[in-house]
């Protein structure tokens, strides 16, 4: 199956982990707002990899069976929609929007499609969460009654207040951009839904 990134900017680069062309998936093009800074792609895979600002053109691709949606915040709900109007699955980073009214859109877009829909919780398959995971479940640490967390960035917080996500708008704000991650594993570690 052939894929592509709309967002191939940033966080768009997880796509590099699913380019596994002899299992049968291929990163086919790429979408943002610019070429510039998308050379680790061409590095990575080894081979030249298409580009386009307009994300009408990856939807409407009938060769492209599959999208990481890793845009800002604020478009994940347009981004995902057309997607999956257009029968196309759909890797969705976290948030998978930032109002529910969006959310809402996103839903009856994939119960209308055929495609599925992932939202990328991607902390749930680190390999410390994993072991948390299974300790709890084997019940090695006893009852879960409470659950705590810090959340640390290692590149410095104050990233998050110098681009898109400093406007509420683009992002609702740093609980639910950032947070998103705490929320799902506390949610993923007590077994809450």
């Amino acid at each position: 199956m052939n894929f592509a990134v709309i967002g191939a900017h940033n966080r768009g680069r997880i796509a590099l982990l699913a380019h596994q062309p002899d299992r049968g998936f291929t990163l086919a093009a790429l979408c943002g707002a610019s070429p510039d800074g998308l050379e680790i792609y061409p590095e990575t895979i080894g081979a030249p990899v298409p580009f386009t600002p307009d994300y009408r053109e990856i939807v409407a691709d009938p060769a492209i069976g599959m999208v990481f949606v890793c845009s800002p915040d604020h478009l994940h709900a347009e981004h995902a929609c057309a997607a999956l109007e257009a029968g196309k699955h759909v890797f969705l980073e976290k948030p998978m929007a930032i109002s529910i009214s969006d959310c809402d859109r996103i839903l009856d877009a994939q119960s209308r499609s055929s495609a599925r829909l992932y939202v990328g919780h991607n902390m749930r398959f680190f390999p410390s969460v994993q072991i948390m995971h299974r300790l709890i479940a084997e019940g090695r640490i006893g009852q879960v009654e409470a659950i705590w967390c810090r959340h640390f960035i290692s590149y410095g917080g104050d990233a998050y207040f110098k681009d898109w996500h400093s406007e509420r708008a683009n992002s609702h704000g740093l609980l639910l951009q950032k947070g998103a991650h705490d929320i799902d594993i506390i949610h993923h570690l007590g077994g809450a839904y």
